[in-house]
């Protein structure tokens, strides 16, 4: 037997097999024709069946109310205020020196403060403005010695010319210094502002002794500090209540030129720079009670205002800016504190000579996302129609 008869397989040209698989392919073409003519008279009667029932429906149609809008507030008017530099105009001849000479310092980028006070007593407001210096090893050019450490401004306008004589020399007040701001306040009740200067090196205090004459009460005050401190931002303020004025003195970072050398910082990995203040630690600020008779004793980490990193236990604060306000209106003197780079503080007054640090709990210790800040500055105001206050904080960058 050949391979060709090998059962199950058909064999080639095998006309039989041919004719029967085309008659089993029509009646299978035959039986589904028939299929899907059942089929499509069967979708038309659902159809029509559908189409007259849906003739019958009623039709309903719920109207769609217009979306309410809010009203749209009155357009506030912003008043047209004009300002014309009258500076030079004036008499005020000022330019800080800071020093920057080369050995790129961090003290060096920061500006001065300034502050309005009527230290003659005739009504109208004189003006001070703080210097900074050149550093002792630098032998400037034409600068064979530091320029005094403020200047003092009298004013003397009459008949609506604005002019201020510089009464610097003879005051008192031009003792070189590296300074940083100020605060003007009447800390012994006598019904003339005195002077806090603060700067590298410490804080300050000058007694308005009248007739236009300061004296450097630093050390008998006992308000200087520490020499290593670099106190930026200060603040007269009543904390216990007993109508005299007591002192906050807030520090930077810890800072010294030998410090500054180590970190060492290179933008490039070559060229020396200015440095963040991250690289930097963080400094305790100060807080004096006024004791009268032109005393004070500190009393900062009794009272709560020394502020710890809690991971490293180094201080936290980095400040460059203080506001004094009564928060809640209990009558009671409260601290706002702006840092640089890390959080805000907020302490409340607890009415015993201490008080409770309420930063986060406030919402100003940290930006809407939960981080830190580099506050440069604040200022509170009640500027809102509901007599509500408000702060306004200066941040680098961001």
């Amino acid at each position: 037997m050949s391979d060709d008869s090998k059962p199950g397989i058909p064999p080639d040209n095998n006309e039989e097999f041919v004719q029967g698989d085309d008659g089993a392919i029509g009646r299978a073409a035959r039986k589904s024709l028939v299929v899907l003519a059942v089929l499509a008279l069967g979708a038309c009667g659902i159809w029509l069946a559908r189409s007259l029932m849906s003739g019958r429906r009623e039709t309903r149609v719920t109207p769609l109310a217009a979306p309410r809008t809010a009203a749209s507030p009155a357009r506030a008017e912003v008043p047209a205020v004009v300002f014309t530099d009258i500076t030079e105009a004036s008499g005020v001849v000022f330019r800080r020196e800071n020093g920057a000479y080369g050995g790129k310092l961090l003290p060096e980028t920061m500006g001065g403060g300034v502050a309005f006070l009527d230290f003659d007593g005739d009504g109208d407001p004189d003006l001070l403005l703080v210097n900074g210096s050149h550093w002792p090893w630098q032998k400037p050019a034409g600068k064979s010695t530091p320029p005094p450490g403020v200047a003092l401004f009298r004013n003397d306008s009459s008949a609506g010319q604005v002019r201020f004589a510089d009464v610097t020399a003879g005051s008192g007040l031009e003792a070189p210094a590296y300074g940083m701001g100020v605060a003007v306040g009447d800390y012994d009740n006598d019904g003339r502002p005195d002077v806090l200067l603060t700067g590298v090196g410490g804080a300050r205090l000058f007694h308005n002794q009248g007739g236009g004459h300061f004296l450097d009460v630093t050390a008998t005050a006992g308000v200087g500090g520490d020499p290593r401190d670099w106190s930026t931002a200060a603040a007269w303020i009543d904390i216990d209540n007993d109508g005299d004025l007591d002192l906050y003195v807030a520090n930077y970072v810890r800072w010294s030129p030998e410090i500054d050398a180590a970190v060492g910082y290179k933008i490039d990995g070559q060229t020396r720079a200015y440095g963040p203040p991250m690289n930097f630690q963080g400094a305790f600020p100060h807080l004096y009670r006024n004791e009268g008779g032109g005393k004070f004793t500190e009393i900062s980490e009794a009272a709560g205002v020394r502020v710890k990193n809690p991971a490293t236990g180094v201080p936290a604060a980095k400040t460059l800016g203080v506001a004094a306000v009564d928060l809640n209106g209990d009558g009671w003197v409260d601290l706002v504190v702006a840092n640089d780079t890390v959080q805000n503080f907020v302490f409340l007054n607890r009415h015993d000579g201490t008080f409770r640090e309420v930063g986060a709990a406030c919402a100003i210790a940290f930006d809407s996302y939960g981080n830190t800040r580099g506050a440069m500055g604040i200022d509170a105001a009640r500027f809102t129609p509901d007599g509500k206050l408000g702060f306004a904080i200066g941040n680098f960058a961001n």
